[in-house]
């Protein structure tokens, strides 16, 4: 019995090493592409140069990745530590509290990240001849977005803490000034710097005062 116990543990731990490993082996191959399509841009990437940035076979991304589109949607979906609708979905609070927290990870999490800046610098140049990569960005980043901003807005509205505004239905008015942020990064860099801080903080004022309700 001992013996048989034994051998599952050792089982055990084998397939939970394996499963470190293959996890271990794919975040390898999301930085290396990465670096590849920052540095090279989508058209002009190639899988063998992924391979070599990585320092592995051209065959071991196709046992992760079944091409070039499906790995930078996966370098796409790496970019955000947790979607923003899962954030909106198990809040516990108002709907302040909710638009705060919404508002301070997309300034921490897409407006100063730097691999962001440049999957959007990415975009730009290259969004009109493959619209199915700014497919990719709108599904794995802004659609979860603006879904978790419109539960924001309903939950504030139901608790009686905002105002019915047009906002529910674009909800990209609201993040709109984040938006800016990111291009104005892109474009100017630190030629025109912007403060995030107090831009940040002007942002959330801003769209604060736009919802609540006014006293009667």
């Amino acid at each position: 019995m001992r013996a048989l116990n034994f051998g599952r543990v050792k089982t055990a731990k084998s397939s939970s090493r394996r499963r470190e490993q293959k996890v271990h082996r794919q975040e390898e191959i999301l930085a290396a592409a990465f670096e590849v399509f920052a540095a090279h841009g989508y058209e002009a990437a190639r899988i063998d140069d992924v391979a070599r940035q990585a320092g592995i076979a051209k065959g071991t991304i196709y046992l992760y990745f079944r091409d070039k589109e499906q790995l930078f949607r996966a370098v796409v979906r790496s970019l955000v530590q947790k979607r923003f609708d899962a954030i909106a979905g198990n809040f516990q609070g108002t709907g302040e509290h909710l638009l705060r927290e919404l508002l301070s990870r997309m300034y921490s999490q897409v407006v100063r990240n730097e691999k962001v800046r440049s999957i959007v610098r990415l975009l730009i140049a290259e969004g009109g001849r493959f619209p199915q990569l700014a497919e990719i960005y709108h599904r794995e980043i802004i659609a979860p977005g603006m879904k978790a901003v419109r539960q924001a807005l309903m939950h504030g509205i139901a608790l009686g803490e905002f105002r019915k505004t047009a906002a529910v239905e674009f909800p990209q008015l609201l993040a709109a000034p984040g938006v800016l942020a990111i291009v104005w990064r892109v474009l100017h860099g630190e030629r025109h710097r912007l403060d995030l801080d107090a831009y940040s903080k002007a942002h959330l004022e801003f769209v604060l005062n736009s919802l609540r309700k006014q006293p009667e």
